[in-house]
């Protein structure tokens, strides 16, 4: 899927496009105020996170040396 139509991506995804742990991703997520979407309800739901937010907090990263 292209980045321009991905619209939530998973912390599992998140994590593996970086590289990194979950729990780091998570905390890092947490840190830039960047808050997960509940889909669905209970056990069998979904936590993602809204790509737009999490490319622009990317982006931003990018920046830091």
């Amino acid at each position: 899927m292209e980045e321009t139509q991905r619209l939530a991506v998973s912390l599992k995804s998140l994590a593996t496009m970086l590289d990194a742990h979950r729990t780091s991703v998570r905390r890092w997520l947490t840190q830039a105020g960047i808050k997960p979407v509940s889909i669905g309800r209970g056990k069998n739901g979904a936590i993602r996170y809204k790509w737009e937010e999490v490319k622009g907090w990317l982006d931003s990263m990018e920046h830091i040396e």
